[in-house]
């Protein structure tokens, strides 16, 4: 109970000090930023360079992340992301990881736009139900907020058996000149 008082005031603490920055759209950055700008501010270690990514090594609180910033075809920031790794093989730890983070994010960004909870066979199932259909790949979960210029999503799913979280910030504002950029590049591979 204490390890989970803890962890709740860790993550807190690290998802305020984000409002507190209010120039920030995703840690220390701002949509639009480049790969070295992001560079700069971000203090975890990087991980991998790839594609119009970097990927970090980092901490939401006491859970352990990689923190992902995407670009577009322009070099400008347009999508992040926190890939939780939860130490353990019980479903049920994900399920309690899931449900407290979408707590801490409703305390910051008010009561989400959109939930889901969804079935291969479309059966609807309660809460006591997640861990178990969890484990045979049957379910996700995603709850959807709005802030500002930014659409956040947390998902629990699973994949191959493997059980993922993820907290995915997206540029709301699609920039015209990215769509025509990316309009071109597909039309180079036709």
């Amino acid at each position: 109970m204490k390890t989970q008082i803890l962890l709740t005031v860790i993550i807190v603490s690290v998802i305020s000090t984000g409002s507190m920055a209010q120039n920030f759209d995703f840690r220390n950055t701002k949509w639009g930023m480049d790969t070295l700008q992001v560079k700069r501010a971000e203090i975890s270690k990087l991980a991998f360079s790839k594609n119009n990514s970097l990927v970090y090594n980092g901490k939401l609180g006491d859970l352990d992340t990689r923190i992902v910033y995407d670009f577009n075809l322009s070099n400008q920031l347009c999508h992040t992301a926190y890939l939780i790794i939860v130490n353990s093989k019980n479903p049920q730890t994900y399920v309690s990881t899931f449900l407290l983070l979408q707590e801490l994010l409703t305390k910051k960004y008010k009561e989400p736009y959109f939930k889901i909870t969804s079935t291969i066979n479309g059966k609807v199932i309660n809460q006591d139900e997640w861990a178990s259909n969890l484990i045979s790949d049957n379910l996700n979960l995603e709850t959807k907020w709005r802030s500002g210029k930014t659409d956040i999503v947390l998902s629990l799913f699973s994949i191959n058996d493997i059980l993922n979280i993820e907290i995915n910030y997206t540029v709301i504002e699609t920039d015209k000149k990215d769509i025509e950029e990316k309009n071109a590049e597909m039309l180079k591979g036709l």
